[in-house]
C-alpha cells in the first residue's frame, strides 16, 4: 500500500526535484495552487448565493446570518485567494484555506440551527456535504486535511448537539453520528484516493525511467555496433551503411573527397614490437588524425587491419591533397620508433586521395582512392598520390 501524496512528497528525492526546480514538481504545485484557488472562489460564490437563500428563509436571525458570511467567511476566503496569488508560503497558504474551509462549515451549521424546518435540515446536509467535498476538493496536502476535516466535523457536531443554548440540550445525536460518520469516510476516501494518484505517479515515475534505459542503451548499442573497439573509429559496418545511404540518394556526390590510409610496415612493426604496441601504435595513429581533421563533418574509418578511410565532404583536389600531406605530416611528427627500420626509422602512412565525380559512387570513389594508395605505397611509401 503506497502512503499519501503528500508524504510522498516530503522523501529526499522529490525534495532535490523541488530544490533544483524540476519540471514535474513545478507543474504539480502548480495545479495543487489552482485547485486551492478553484475550491476557495467556490466557497466565495457558495456563500454569497446563499445569503439570497438566508433572505427567503430567516426572519428574526438574518442579520446574524448575513454578518456571519459577510464578516467571517469571505474575509477569510479573501485572504486566503490573496495569499494563493501572491505569497510563496505554501503552508501558510494552506493553513488560511483549511481555516476558511472550517469556518464555512460552522457558519453553515450555525445558520441551521436558527432557521425553521424543514429548511434546518437543508442546511445541515449541506454542512456535511461541505465535510465531505473539502476534504476531496479543496486541494491541501494530507495533513492540513485531516486536521481542517477533524475540527469541521467537531465544530459541526457541537453546534447540532447543543443547538448553540446554554446550557446545553445535547439533542440531535443522530445528527452528530451521521456527521462524524461522514467525516471519517471523507478521510478514507481522500486516503485511498491520494494512494491511487501516488502509485499512478510511481508506475509514470518508473516508466519514464525505463524509457530513458532503454533509450541509453540503444544508442550505447548503436554506436558499439558501429565503433572500433581499438581505436575509437567507424567501422566497416558503418562504412557499408554510409555507402548505401548514399547509392540511395538523390543527392550527388560531387566534392566528396576519400582517402585511403595505411600504416607502412605495419606487420614489420608488429613482428619487432609485438601486437600489444602495435595496438597502442594504431591507437595513436588514429587519434592524431581524428585530431586533424574537422569533428563537425569528416569521418574515420578502420576500413581493416592497419587501414583507414577518411571521408571529407566539400572538398576539391587541391585541398584534399594539402588535407592529406598534412596528415601525412602530422603521423611522421610522432616520431614512434619503427624497429624494424632500424635505430633511426619511425611510423609513417601512406595515403591515396580521391575526390568523387558527379556519376560516380562512394564506393566507386572509395575503389580509386585505394588503387592511388597501392601506387603511393610503390613509390616509396610516407606520401600522397591523388
Amino acid at each position: 500500500m503506497q502512503q499519501p501524496l503528500d508524504h510522498i512528497a516530503t522523501q529526499p528525492a522529490d525534495r532535490d526535484r523541488r530544490r533544483t526546480g524540476d519540471p514535474r514538481s513545478i507543474a504539480a504545485a502548480a495545479q495543487t495552487r489552482t485547485q486551492q484557488r478553484r475550491a476557495l472562489v467556490a466557497i466565495l460564490v457558495l456563500n454569497f448565493a446563499a445569503i439570497g437563500i438566508d433572505v427567503g428563509v430567516l426572519d428574526e436571525h438574518l442579520a446574524i446570518a448575513v454578518a456571519l458570511r459577510l464578516m467571517l467567511v469571505f474575509p477569510i476566503v479573501l485572504l486566503g485567494l490573496a495569499l494563493n496569488c501572491w505569497s510563496a508560503n505554501t503552508s501558510l497558504q494552506a493553513t488560511v484555506n483549511a481555516v476558511a474551509v472550517v469556518v464555512c462549515i460552522a457558519s453553515v451549521a450555525a445558520i441551521g440551527e436558527v432557521s425553521p424546518e424543514p429548511f434546518a435540515g437543508r442546511y445541515m446536509m449541506a454542512a456535511q456535504f461541505f465535510i465531505f467535498t473539502s476534504a476531496l476538493l479543496s486541494g491541501l496536502p494530507w495533513r492540513h486535511t485531516q486536521i481542517m476535516t477533524v475540527a469541521a466535523t467537531g465544530a459541526y457536531a457541537l453546534i447540532v448537539a447543543t443547538g448553540l443554548q446554554w446550557p446545553p440540550k445535547w439533542a440531535n445525536l443522530d445528527l452528530v453520528g451521521f456527521g462524524i460518520v461522514m467525516g471519517a469516510m471523507a478521510l478514507r476516501v481522500r486516503k485511498r484516493k491520494d494512494e491511487q494518484i501516488a502509485e499512478l505517479e510511481l508506475i509514470r515515475s518508473n516508466d519514464a525511467q525505463l524509457k530513458k534505459q532503454l533509450r541509453e542503451a540503444s544508442e550505447s548499442l548503436g554506436r558499439l555496433s558501429t565503433t572500433d573497439s581499438l581505436t575509437g573509429a567507424f567501422n566497416r559496418r558503418y562504412l557499408d551503411e554510409l555507402i548505401a545511404h548514399g547509392a540511395n540518394s538523390v543527392v550527388p556526390s560531387l566534392g566528396q573527397g576519400v582517402l585511403m590510409v595505411d600504416v607502412d610496415h605495419f606487420k614489420l612493426f608488429n613482428d619487432h614490437s609485438g601486437h600489444a604496441a602495435g595496438d597502442r601504435c594504431l591507437q595513436q595513429i588514429v587519434a592524431t588524425i581524428r585530431d586533424n581533421v574537422r569533428p563537425s563533418c569528416d569521418i574515420v574509418v578502420r576500413y581493416g587491419g592497419e587501414e583507414f578511410a577518411v571521408i571529407l565532404p566539400g572538398m576539391d583536389e587541391a585541398e584534399l591533397r594539402h588535407a592529406a600531406e598534412r596528415l601525412c605530416r602530422v603521423v611522421s611528427d610522432l616520431k614512434i620508433p619503427h624497429p624494424g627500420l632500424g635505430e633511426r626509422g619511425i611510423v609513417t602512412i601512406s595515403i591515396g586521395a580521391s575526390v568523387a565525380a558527379p556519376d560516380e559512387s562512394l564506393a566507386e570513389a572509395l575503389e580509386r582512392a585505394d588503387q592511388l594508395l597501392y601506387r603511393a605505397k610503390q613509390g616509396g611509401r610516407n606520401q600522397v598520390t591523388t
